[in-house]
């Protein structure tokens, strides 16, 4: 089974979808025989301008332009040899050090007229349609022109690891970067152009096809171009979840590679705080189309048979304005991030809808983390309507088969579980959660009478350098947020600070700026060594300015854990006024950025801000959830304290909550098992810290007496 996921990820995971964080300039407009437009290389570095041609035009039922572009010097429908941006063994930047694939070819390259005209087609008729009617409309990337809504699809070899990696199994299929918009004046998506032949179009009868693979991957990009104009600093894992929703919206096939890597890759995966991986995707995609189950899919009516007064659960390519596709297009809106976006929108829906209240975004969370590990098929809170884990038109994996197979039988038991077997036992996994993590471990003939203890913090927590608080720059994407020194500063004087960072690395800066002859100018950081900790190194045109803070403080990105260190600058001549700026791309997000005891010229100072720093003392509230799946009665005739019970398609369901968690049990056959849930669903301040805890099952049954 290792060996199939090995040729699964070559086969499908390359549908892997990422913003590059390109940053655009344009030579023309929409429409324009040719176009100029910076590409960035999101695994080498740097950026290049490129020329591209036009080769398809169309506007869709709406009224909205639509434009294909491919690189200038191709010519469709033959190898592109030689031909830079198409042919991955052209080197753009030789001076790096990064070499193209040796066994990357051309040939795989090759786009033709048809393949263009009829992807153009689908995208203007149909795709387009579908995005705008759920989400939103495509929008003025210039707000002067009145033309800037049209859509533009560049086609290219995307520049990514496994342009240089022979070993990578993964490619970046497409992207969205609102660089373009911003400072390109268009609305522009790109493309992979590798093997469109196998991955166009229905491809059921060819053993090396995937089925409109990149019809989907267009789908999805354009839902990011949507969600840039309805909501800019949504959190990664809501706008990605929804991305990939649009896929299953426009009918496209929802299996494959982000279903498997999050089935095999569980436990190491947070649904909230974004890691990139197809796991994270997986994760997403799946607790939005839960959602959009619970509140009624479509809504009442006869789809494909379905009887009138119930649910239809099959993509109809409408917006239907209630139930599921109500509820996903008011998340798509709501103007709060992350999980409390998700429960505000659940507010909007319950407060427009008639009949039972959906449940919360947390409780949704916990029926979602059973849903994916039991999917019974069944219509039930335990059940996905379009997804069967297990089937391979989805993925062959399931949970319990990765934790067995790919893991060897980690978090598996059978027969009691003294202290020592949970000490030592290589297959325990560490009793550590990830934010919105779900860990699974499996229970078979414990003990005829047996109990489960659990003891979780109530808080984690980065902690101020000078107790009670210091300041935090929030966590959010595509964001400049400000924090102003308020205290009178000149040229010459030193400003220093305390500051803990765990900044992603390349690609988010810290800055400390100084307002010089009328404008911000970065400066220098030096920590006590006198060593200079900031970089002007630019690798995807996210530090134009230099100077900037990235990376982790104290040690070496996702190596070590950031420390609190000491940093000063030097302010210029003619310094008026100085202030911390920490800058963030789209997608990805570490920790963030902490500032404590600011000093200027060796006194305190006064700081604030109105633009996303707060004063925090750093705590992250943990919520520790315990639930337990088993086929039979584990508390026969009881239902404790602290206990919610659930019976449903053969199952018990319990659910228990709280940091200290103490249960009896009893065995109700040898040959069932039962499968502990364990989950931490974090809020405050912060709610993005991994949180350890401790957790056992622990016979008590009597033993057998020697004689």
């Amino acid at each position: 089974m290792l060996g199939a996921l090995a040729a699964l990820a070559t086969a499908t995971a390359m549908s892997g979808l990422a913003a590059s964080g390109a940053s655009a300039a344009s030579s023309g407009d929409p429409g324009d025989p040719t176009i100029t437009l910076d590409l960035n290389d999101s695994a080498a570095g740097g950026t290049y301008e490129e020329q591209f041609k036009r080769v398809y035009a169309g506007t869709a039922p709406s009224g909205t332009d639509v434009y294909i572009y491919v690189p200038l010097a191709y010519t469709l429908g033959s190898v592109p040899t030689g031909v830079r941006s198409m042919d991955p063994t052209v080197d753009w930047n030789p001076a790096d050090d990064s070499t193209p694939c040796a066994d990357k070819s051309a040939t795989d390259y090759v786009l033709t007229q048809a393949q263009i005209t009829y992807l153009g087609s689908e995208l203007t008729n149909h795709i387009l349609a579908v995005d705008e009617a759920h989400y939103g409309p495509v929008g003025l990337a210039d707000p002067t022109d009145p033309d800037s809504d049209a859509l533009v699809m560049i086609v290219y070899d995307l520049h990514d690891a496994g342009m240089y990696d022979c070993a990578e199994t993964t490619y970046t299929a497409g992207y969205f970067a609102p660089e373009y918009i911003d400072e390109a004046g268009m609305n522009v998506i790109a493309v992979d152009a590798y093997d469109w032949a196998n991955r166009i179009g229905d491809q059921s009868a060819n053993p090396n096809g995937q089925s409109e693979l990149y019809e989907g991957v267009i789908a999805h990009e354009l839902e990011h171009l949507l969600h840039n104009y309805s909501d800019p600093g949504e959190l990664s894992w809501v706008d990605e979840g929804l991305a990939d929703f649009a896929v299953f919206l426009n009918g496209y096939d929802i299996g494959g590679s982000h279903l498997t890597y999050h089935q095999v890759f569980h436990r190491e995966t947070s649904l909230t705080r974004w890691a990139g991986g197809l796991e994270n995707y997986g994760a997403a995609f799946t607790y939005f189309l839960y959602l959009w189950e619970r509140a009624g899919g479509n809504g009442p009516g006869d789809h494909n048979g379905a009887a009138a007064g119930l649910g239809t659960y099959d993509p109809d390519f409408q917006y239907d304005n209630q139930a599921g596709d109500l509820l996903i297009k008011l998340i798509f809106q709501n103007q709060a991030d992350g999980m409390a976006g998700v429960q505000a929108a659940i507010d909007q829906f319950n407060a427009q809808t008639s009949g039972p209240d959906l449940r919360s975004a947390e409780d949704l969370f916990r029926d979602w983390a059973l849903a994916v590990y039991a999917d019974t098929d069944t219509g039930s809170i335990l059940d996905f309507r379009n997804i069967d884990f297990g089937d391979p038109d989805f993925t062959p994996w399931t949970i319990d088969i990765a934790n067995d197979q790919f893991w060897k039988r980690r978090g598996q038991y059978n027969g009691a579980t003294p202290e020592g077997r949970f000490a030592h036992a290589p297959n325990v996994p560490a009793q550590s959660a990830l934010p919105f993590g779900v860990s699974y471990e499996t229970f078979r003939n414990p003990g005829p009478t047996f109990q489960l203890t659990f003891e979780g913090p109530s808080t984690s927590r980065v902690a101020p350098h000078s107790e009670p608080t210091h300041w935090y720059a929030g966590y959010a994407s595509q964001s400049d947020h400000i924090l102003g020194v308020d205290s009178a500063v000149s040229g010459g004087q030193v400003l220093d600070f305390w500051t803990w960072y765990f900044i992603e690395q390349g690609w988010d800066y810290g800055f400390v700026e100084a307002f010089v002859n009328n404008q911000w100018v970065t400066v220098p950081l030096t920590n006590d060594a006198g060593q200079i900790v900031t970089t002007s190194e630019n690798p995807h045109d996210n530090n134009t300015e230099g100077n900037g803070l990235t990376g982790t403080s104290g040690g070496t990105y996702f190596v070590d854990e950031p420390e609190y260190i000491h940093l000063q600058a030097t302010l210029p001549a003619g310094t008026t006024d100085v202030r911390f700026r920490y800058s963030t791309d789209a997608a990805y997000l570490d920790t963030g950025w902490f500032v404590d005891d600011v000093r200027v010229g060796g006194a305190a100072a006064t700081v604030s801000s109105e633009s996303g720093w707060f004063l925090t003392d750093g705590t992250q509230d943990n919520n520790w959830t315990v639930q337990l799946l088993s086929k039979c009665d584990l508390t026969p005739g009881t239902v404790s304290e602290g206990e919610t019970y659930i019976s449903t398609d053969g199952y018990y369901v319990y659910r228990f909550t709280g940091t200290s968690i103490t249960q009896s049990l009893t065995k109700c056959s040898s040959q069932d098992s039962f499968t502990a849930v364990i989950s931490n669903l974090p809020s405050g301040d912060l709610d993005v810290l991994d949180a350890a805890y401790e957790f056992r099952i622990t016979n008590t049954g009597a033993k057998a007496k020697k004689s």
